[in-house]
């Protein structure tokens, strides 16, 4: 996949999950039980963290560095707890600037990437055989489709 079509397929990805946001009123995004205990906001806070998470493994690689990676399934679900911890009383105007704002961002960084930096396997080491690419869809498009029937389902709360 092209940077291009990478980023098409982004757009195209969030603009279907922001279209069942537009029917949810904000009582229906912040009413717990969308996800688990989760609301749409915090699956919207949920969502902007791992973008927020690419967009500085992007900065980091940028400049030559390493970014720190998650290994484990432990650590991912550590982080999932935290930043839920973290944001689960934030007003839904502020988590909702952020999922737009970090989107913003996202597109922004990716504009700028390198073909080569996203689609060859053997790019990064410790990307461990993936693509960074695979990084990247799997926290846009892939993210919003994973979480898209929990939010659709907050229409009936």
């Amino acid at each position: 996949m092209t940077r291009q079509e990478l980023l098409q397929a982004i757009r195209e990805g969030r603009a279907e999950f922001e279209v069942v946001l537009t029917q949810l009123t904000p009582e229906q995004m912040t009413a717990p039980g969308a996800m688990g205990e989760w609301s749409v906001k915090d699956i919207l806070g949920h969502i902007a963290m791992w973008e927020s998470r690419l967009v500085t493994t992007l900065y980091t690689i940028e400049r030559g560095a390493t970014p720190k990676m998650f290994h484990t399934q432990a650590e991912v679900d550590k982080a999932n707890a935290e930043s839920y911890a973290e944001q689960r009383d934030r007003p839904l105007e502020r988590v909702l600037a952020d999922f737009h704002a970090v989107h913003a961002q996202l597109l922004k960084r990716l504009e700028t990437v390198k073909e080569r930096d996203l689609t060859d396997p053997k790019r990064f080491e410790w990307m461990e055989g993936k693509s960074l690419e695979r990084l990247v869809i799997g926290d846009t498009f892939e993210h919003y489709a994973e979480h898209h029937s929990a939010v659709m389902g907050a229409r009936h709360v």
